[in-house]
């Protein structure tokens, strides 16, 4: 069954430019996974540091797969110092 994954990110406002080159690559490596059919990163309109990550899976396996994922591993290590605030992440 296909998975859905939304996740809010609040990033600092010094450190928008740094959030969006690693977002920019992460977007790229995740959609390249096997069982990712969708990894999108939008921006609010009204707020330069308010993201959405918009992710799509073949199934909760292909989750685990992308959580294990050396590139999420950086990702998540390299945005943490990034962030104004914990990120709110829903699973469908």
């Amino acid at each position: 069954m296909e998975k859905v994954i939304i996740a809010q990110i609040s990033v600092q406002a010094t450190k928008t430019e740094a959030f969006l080159k690693l977002a920019k690559t992460m977007v790229a490596q995740s959609n390249a996974e096997a069982g990712c059919l969708q990894y999108r990163l939008l921006n609010e309109v009204d707020n330069e540091t308010e993201f959405l990550f918009h992710e799509k899976y073949v199934n909760a396996e292909a989750i685990e797969i992308h959580n294990a994922s050396e590139h999420f591993l950086d990702f998540v290590k390299n945005i943490t110092p990034l962030l104004a605030k914990e990120p709110i992440i829903e699973v469908f």
